[in-house]
């Protein structure tokens, strides 16, 4: 957190300097190991403007459902977002099926013209 810096040591008596824009910058994400040890980056969401009846509401659901209001927003989100990262093509690509031989996916050259079926 960034500190307060008395603007006596710079010269003005008594006076003290809030932080800098550049000071206020700071990371809001963590890197927390999860249990099978690989590093998860949990990233800080500040959510202004929000209607009290709403957190109010927020807050019900979190009782009803036992868990904290910031435990309740994270599953909402979760829930409505899907709750897992897309996947890469890579990805993809390796939990394709493996299926069929490559022969049964050979491109055949037609000897010929494709037959007219339109006129």
């Amino acid at each position: 957190m960034p500190t307060i810096t008395p603007l006596h040591q710079t010269g003005a008596a008594n006076m003290h300097r809030l932080p800098s824009i550049r000071d206020r910058r700071i990371d809001n994400n963590a890197i927390i190991p999860s249990s099978d040890g690989e590093e998860v980056k949990m990233a800080t969401l500040l959510v202004r403007g929000i209607d009290e009846s709403l957190v109010q509401r927020l807050r019900e659901r979190a009782v009803a459902n036992g868990r904290s209001a910031e435990a309740e927003h994270r599953a909402i989100l979760a829930q409505a977002l899907g709750g897992t990262r897309r996947r890469s093509f890579a990805e993809v690509l390796a939990s394709i099926p493996d299926v069929g031989q490559d022969a049964d996916f050979e491109r055949t050259q037609d000897p010929g013209e494709a037959p007219r079926v339109f006129d």
